[in-house]
């Protein structure tokens, strides 16, 4: 996509080349040279049209750029609460009705259809949260994660271990490195979502731990990051190049959770956890 400085300069270029030209055709005496103030209008007209063509283009640039800003428009964040709300009031009702006439039919204990709406459910909760909670921080958004699987985590009887550091709220170890929000925030959570998702519907484990913590200035494989979260499971671990050869095996899930770090300039780490299970370690820049 062109940048809006290279569409802005050739349309005020074209403008002032449109004007140059009419104001020599004003000062050209129209008696002697017909020719040339006909030739000066058509060349005048012509650069006005080519000014006009790009003001669609400089348009959708600025419409992209709104898009992709880190701080949306009052016009937007309500759009999102909008549809966020109609998510919830519609499918999230119709969801849980269906899960509620289940309940009352002879279903075996863990049947597929059930899990499949629930989990269906949970999905379209977390999604309502991500849009309709923009600008609330990382530590929100984790606890709200936490809140929404609190009960499939309960009913699968696996233990959740928490431990997250907020130095605004002034909760763990003290540091001046701020927390990200917005977009920064969203991505994150987006792999902490897809990681315990892997770690409920895979890894067969007993035990998940959660940890968010800053990176203390001497540790040697510091590199620059300010921050470190990770999510372990005690479970029976997974070939991680089997799964990124087969992506219908959940590779799609593990490659965007490695874009996502990317694009705020993060990085993602997923190997073997010490003593069983598999770790994933995020890391980034405040």
């Amino acid at each position: 996509m062109e940048s809006l400085r290279s569409l802005g300069c050739r349309s005020a270029a074209n403008m002032l080349q449109t004007c140059i030209i009419l104001c020599w055709c004003f000062i050209i005496s129209i008696r002697d040279k017909n020719w040339f103030i006909f030739i000066s209008i058509f060349a005048a007209l012509t650069g006005l049209v080519m000014a006009l063509r790009y003001m669609p283009r400089i348009y959708r640039v600025i419409k992209a750029k709104m898009r992709l800003s880190v701080h949306p428009s009052k016009e937007v964040q309500e759009e999102r609460k909008r549809i966020a709300s109609d998510l919830h009031d519609t499918l999230g009702s119709q969801l849980v009705q269906a899960l509620t006439l289940m309940d009352g039919q002879a279903l075996a204990e863990g049947s597929p259809i059930k899990e499949v709406l629930e989990r269906s459910l949970l999905d379209l909760r977390l999604i309502v949260d991500s849009m309709d909670a923009q600008d609330d921080s990382l530590t929100m958004r984790l606890a709200r994660l936490r809140h929404r699987l609190n009960p499939v985590l309960q009913r699968k009887g696996l233990a959740l271990h928490w431990q997250l550091c907020d130095p605004e709220l002034g909760i763990g170890r003290h540091t001046s490195r701020t927390l990200p929000k917005g977009r920064v925030a969203n991505q994150i959570l987006a792999v902490v979502q897809t990681s315990l998702s892997n770690a409920l519907e895979h890894a067969h484990a007993s035990d998940i731990w959660v940890t968010l913590e800053p990176y203390e200035s001497d540790d040697p494989e510091c590199f620059g990051w300010d921050w470190c979260l990770s999510v372990e499971d005690n479970g029976k671990g997974f070939d991680l190049r089997a799964v990124l050869s087969d992506v219908s095996q959940s590779g799609h899930g593990v490659i965007n959770m490695f874009k996502r770090m990317r694009e705020i300039g993060g990085d993602l780490h997923i190997h073997p956890r010490q003593g069983g299970g598999t770790q994933v370690v995020m890391r980034w820049r405040a």
